[in-house]
């Protein structure tokens, strides 16, 4: 027999199954008195964790809407790395490519109009060479990005970058590529491994991987998708500055925003190990389906078992929240829609929320928000006030 009043516990803390989801939606919807012990539940959990009486009507219908509208899938990433092309393209605006080289004047040239750096482009992907060339680039349409001497060094074809071509120097080169806030992007690097790089994030890396090198560097700021190539005599390596992820062939995502308290490594397919640079003996290997947790405050590197859907929803442009904080939520929030979300609300702050956005206004997102937690915001060109 099915033990509901557990599934409904899951729910709340974020751990709930796919298929547990499903048979909730059904055992809610069959009949009046589930729905009622349902929202009681959502009433007290929230007032033993948070200490705040919620709209448990509201909360009721953002289970049942996200259910209705799109049932959830254990998300099957071979087909995704396929898919996540349109998603790209459909959200794109057609914008020119500039380039410039870095110079003492700090200066570089657009359409014969010079700009000066601070007011460089942030709506469009950032492409730095060896030598300080910087290139901007828009999120649709096709370029190709050369290097000083005329040789192609990236190819972009509507939502995809492939480097290409050889490093010019026996030295390596390498390429910083940069993703504004509310994009996302595919790459695919000089040995076949691809990546998709999160909003306001940016991966630097050899223009050509060097076949005699012991290992394969990367350099990752903000968060990541990896679906590395096979190579058992060089392991890919990807540095966080605090931690280095080493795998040899596999399929894993890492967050590592400056602005968060943690750094998370999930592994979707494989084996990965995770080292904390500040203590070498500080090492865990982990196997699919688990998390490694490094907590900047403590210095702490743990790990458990999660659903890896749950944190690669970006690739999808999905939002998905398993207990966590309003404060922890509008951080991806303002990243995923490029605005800046500044809460004086405390109660709102410091509720924890469970759920699901498929939603593309921000505003929408918001409006969810206040069916549990009444607040007023004011949205002001790309900045959100939220009040009391």
């Amino acid at each position: 027999m099915i033990n509901y009043l557990t599934i409904i516990r899951r729910y709340l803390e974020g751990s709930i199954t796919s298929e547990e989801r499903k048979q909730l939606k059904q055992w809610i919807v069959k009949d009046q008195e589930n729905a009622t012990f349902f929202k009681e539940e959502i009433k007290k959990w929230y007032a033993a964790k948070e200490g705040v009486d919620i709209n448990t009507d509201g909360a009721f219908e953002r289970f049942v809407d996200t259910i209705n509208s799109k049932e959830t899938k254990v998300i099957s990433f071979k087909p995704v790395l396929k898919i996540l092309a349109y998603a790209a393209v459909v959200s794109g605006v057609i914008l020119g490519i500039y380039t410039y080289t870095r110079t003492n004047t700090s200066l570089f040239e657009t359409d014969s109009k010079i700009v000066s750096v601070d007011e460089a482009p942030s709506d469009k992907i950032k492409i730095v060479q060896a030598d300080g060339t910087v290139s901007y680039i828009g999120i649709d349409g096709s370029a190709d990005i050369k290097d000083t001497k005329g040789n192609l060094v990236v190819k972009k074809d509507q939502d995809r970058l492939v480097v290409q071509g050889k490093n010019s120097s026996a030295t390596t080169e390498y390429l910083e590529i940069s993703i504004p806030k509310g994009k996302l992007f595919q790459l695919t690097l000089s040995d076949g491994t691809k990546v998709w790089l999160n909003a306001a994030s940016s991966l630097k890396f050899p223009r050509e991987f060097n076949g005699t090198s012991e290992n394969r560097l990367v350099h990752l700021k903000g968060e990541a998708f990896f679906d590395v190539t096979t190579n058992k005599q060089q392991p890919f390596i990807v540095k966080t500055g605090m931690l280095d992820v080493e795998v040899l062939g596999t399929q894993f995502n890492v967050s590592s925003y400056e602005d968060d308290a943690t750094i998370k490594t999930t592994l979707v397919e494989g084996s990965v190990a995770v080292t904390n640079t500040d203590a070498n003996i500080d090492k865990l290997k982990l196997t699919p389906n688990h998390q490694a947790i490094y907590r900047k405050d403590k210095k702490v590197l743990d790990h458990k078992k999660v659903d890896p859907s749950l944190f690669t929803s970006w690739m999808h442009k999905k939002i998905i929240l398993h207990n966590e904080s309003f404060v922890e939520v509008y951080k991806r929030i303002e990243r995923t829609y490029d605005v800046e979300i500044i809460s004086f609300n405390e109660k709102l702050n410091n509720t924890h929320f469970t759920g699901e956005f498929d939603i593309e206004n921000v505003e929408e997102i918001l409006n969810v928000f206040s069916k549990t937690i009444d607040f007023k915001y004011e949205i002001k060109d790309k900045k959100i006030t939220i009040n009391p």
